[in-house]
């Protein structure tokens, strides 16, 4: 069975205020029930819960804030176990869910070897580059629920490629503390807002994870009263502090995110980030209040950076053709009295959880937009003061900004913890690429393959291979190539049933 890779850090610097936060609810934690740390980047569990909440069986679950709380996945597995009894591999789908999601402790050894044309940074991969030609990699991973107050987890990887092109990462290291209402996690973390897969416009995992402090209920609040319409909550906040080589050194990111599941067809969202801070700036809370307000930001010469936006996810679980249509909409650059995005992208898809009568078959087809309309007039992601970045990454979509991105991915089920994928990613750079080189113009097409699954309960193995094809690389007309690339990793892990588990 898998489990997420993720031990304990606190990071230094945090303002008084988030540490107090910190303090009190750990305090509170020791009369509540268990923090469960986050599920942080196991495909396996992800593209389950995808395709059994499109399906209809998980109607009380909030899918789009990620990374999502164990004690969230073992909920929704026990309730949708009582109250839903699918047939076939969804049936198999959800009885592995529940499963796996019983409280464990579990350590995990993973080896990997890669080739690329080229050296690449991967979308989504938490800022960990593939150098060019053969490179190796190893990663360890541990968590552990043996408390019934507090959990840790850690992730860490090293790469090591030819011409010394080599690094070590620290990656989800924390401890959480709380119950299923209110907890604290507090370390490096990361963050996803939204309902797309292939990227979101706000915050996704394409960077490395920061180091920061988070406030979150691990499960869904069901609503009461004058509220009940809302069906069940969710809440998430956090602050990070940011990489030193910026504009403005060690800068502050804030971000908060409100979702709601009124019924078991609708999910909406809002999210915000602020970007406000750092050496020689303000970092107090007064200093936070006037960026939250977001009247600072319309003062000539102003140094905060802010995006937010809304998404709407609809499901539709047609006996026939179930499938899934979600919406997100962000904006950057306020504008008005009353301080709102003024320049707005977009990112729609469609998830078919279930194709042409086989549950085995998925597809999901998306498109994304930071380049229509006036977002074209916005320097997306790239703020001259405060750019949306970690480490060089963006900390949104990987496509970057001015540019549209195309994805078309399916997946054949063999196994509810194996599959096969294909994808197909048509990506158009208007204006500037991925990295902070600008290049208008450039155009890319990508196809890629891939294996994923459990060889026996200890041995679990992946392999993907993919094709990149560029014109007008570097915005030079003319200028074309093909890089290929191939990953295939092997891992071994234990686990034990923690002492938590009935």
């Amino acid at each position: 069975m898998i489990f997420p890779r993720t031990i304990p850090g606190v990071p230094g610097n945090v303002p008084f205020l988030v540490v107090l936060v910190l303090t009190v609810a750990a305090g509170a934690a020791a009369t509540a029930r268990a923090a469960d740390l986050f599920l942080s980047d196991e495909p396996e569990i992800y593209v389950a819960i995808d395709k059994l909440n499109a399906a209809g069986h998980l109607p009380g679950f909030l899918a789009n804030t990620r990374p999502y709380s164990m004690q969230a996945v073992r909920a929704a597995a026990d309730a949708a176990s009582l109250t839903s009894h699918p047939e076939g591999l969804d049936g198999e789908l959800l009885r592995w869910l529940a499963s796996y999601s019983a409280p464990k402790t579990m350590g995990r050894v993973t080896a990997a070897a890669a080739y690329s044309d080229a050296r690449l940074e991967p979308s989504n991969n938490e800022g960990i580059p593939r150098p060019g030609g053969w490179s190796a990699q190893g990663s360890i991973a541990a968590r552990g629920e043996k408390t019934p107050y507090l959990s840790a987890q850690l992730r860490a990887a090293s790469f090591r490629g030819e011409g010394d092109d080599d690094g070590n990462r620290l990656l989800d290291a924390s401890i959480e503390a709380g119950y299923r209402y209110a907890s604290v996690q507090a370390g490096r973390i990361s963050t996803w807002y939204g309902p797309g897969r292939n990227g979101a416009l706000i915050l996704t995992n394409n960077a490395a994870p920061y180091p920061g402090v988070r406030v979150h209920n691990p499960e869904p609040i069901p609503m009461t009263g004058w509220f009940s319409f809302l069906g069940n909550a969710q809440y998430d906040l956090f602050l990070a502090r940011l990489d030193k080589d910026r504009p403005i050194p060690h800068s502050l990111l804030f971000g908060m995110r409100l979702a709601s599941r009124p019924g078991r067809c609708l999910e909406l969202g809002v999210s915000r980030v602020l970007h406000y801070g750092g050496e020689g700036e303000g970092n107090g809370l007064a200093d936070w209040w006037n960026a939250f307000k977001g009247t600072s930001d319309n003062d000539p010469g102003s140094k905060g950076n802010q995006i937010a936006g809304f998404d709407v996810e609809l499901t539709v679980p047609l006996s026939v053709q179930p499938f899934q249509f979600y919406l997100d909409a962000a904006g950057e650059d306020e504008a008005g009295s009353i301080p709102a995005p003024s320049k707005w992208a977009f990112l729609w898809g469609v998830y078919l959880p279930s194709l042409l009568g086989s549950s085995n078959w998925d597809l999901r087809v998306e498109y994304a937009d930071t380049y229509g309309g006036k977002a074209k007039e916005a320097s997306w992601y790239d703020h001259p003061y405060n750019p949306h970045r970690y480490r060089g990454q963006v900390l949104g979509h990987p496509m970057g900004g001015g540019s549209r991105d195309w994805f078309v991915g399916s997946r054949y089920y063999i196994l509810p913890s194996t599959f096969a994928e294909i994808s197909y990613e048509n990506i158009l750079h208007d204006r500037g690429v991925q990295s902070s080189i600008g290049s208008p113009g450039e155009r890319r097409t990508r196809y890629s393959a891939g294996l994923t699954g459990w060889l026996t309960p200890s041995w679990r193995a992946e392999a993907r291979a993919a094709t990149d094809s560029v014109t007008g690389q570097g915005g030079i007309p003319g200028s074309e190539g093909t890089d290929f690339s191939a990953f295939l990793a092997i891992s071994y892990q234990a686990t034990s049933l923690s002492d938590q588990a009935e």
